[in-house]
């Protein structure tokens, strides 16, 4: 049999040092993913924290450093990242179905990927497709660290996108309006736009805009027509003369 001399004159048969050789490689190998019940648990917390609207408790879930990659949008970083790309879905009032199809960890690290489902508070379907993230464990906790969905449906399918400019008599008031539990995002939820963006002049603060993606433009005309639209302008401090309403160019 070959041998192989050691640095202290002592001999080894070949196959004993590969056995040797072998264990050490396995040792320094990745740990195998396995399905984690427990970090299951804490992942159907993001849904439940959706369907409650709790903002501060689907930020809470994400790590300081998190990466967020919605679709049709720009990458966001960090807990602030987290709460913008998510505040429109809860101003909304938008809730939904999260379907894991595998969750797995292998010691603080942990993925989970699966399919997704939204609607308006009415029940109509607004989104669906799937997604993937990534967890570690901060301070004995799963947080995200990574995330990443993809829509099923054609860009804005079955949609008009407008925008709208006008001035207020208040802009911190006007502001106020659509923020928060039962905010203006909601309303035009109810009556055909299940997606709204605001936006503020930084030079002149009291000129806003709108950019709403329009499901149903029939519903919207009626309600923007109706009395309940007419007192929300009044109450909002719209200055209803100097309303501007633009149609997307394709």
């Amino acid at each position: 049999m070959t041998r192989v001399q050691n640095l202290r004159g002592r001999s080894y048969g070949l196959g004993a040092m590969v056995l040797v050789l072998m264990i050490a490689v396995a040792a320094c190998a990745p740990q195998a993913a396995d399905q984690s019940a427990e970090l299951a648990a804490v992942a159907d917390n993001w849904e439940n924290a959706l369907n409650a609207g709790d903002i501060d408790g689907i930020v809470g879930l994400y790590t300081e450093d998190c990466t967020i990659m919605p679709p049709n949008a720009e990458m966001a970083n960090g807990h602030a990242g987290a709460r913008a790309s998510f505040v429109g879905m809860v101003d909304a009032g938008l809730t939904g179905e999260i379907a894991t199809i595998k969750v797995a960890a292998a010691g603080d690290i942990g993925y989970r990927y699966g399919t997704y489902w939204l609607q308006t508070p009415d029940g109509t379907e607004v989104d669906r497709g799937k997604y993937t993230d990534t967890w570690r464990k901060v301070g004995g906790e799963w947080k995200i660290t990574n995330d990443i969905w993809n829509s099923d449906l054609a860009p804005f399918a079955g949609t008009t996108t407008l925008a709208f400019t006008h001035d207020v008599t208040d802009a911190d008031h006007w502001l106020a309006a659509w923020m928060g539990e039962n905010s203006r995002r909601q309303m035009f939820a109810r009556h055909g736009a299940p997606n709204v963006r605001v936006f503020q002049s930084s030079d002149h603060p009291n000129q806003v805009a709108l950019v709403v993606d329009v499901a149903d433009m029939a519903a919207l005309e009626a309600f923007l027509n109706s009395d309940e639209g007419a007192a929300a302008e009044a109450e909002d401090g719209v200055v209803v003369k100097s309303i501007r309403m633009y149609t997307e160019v394709k």
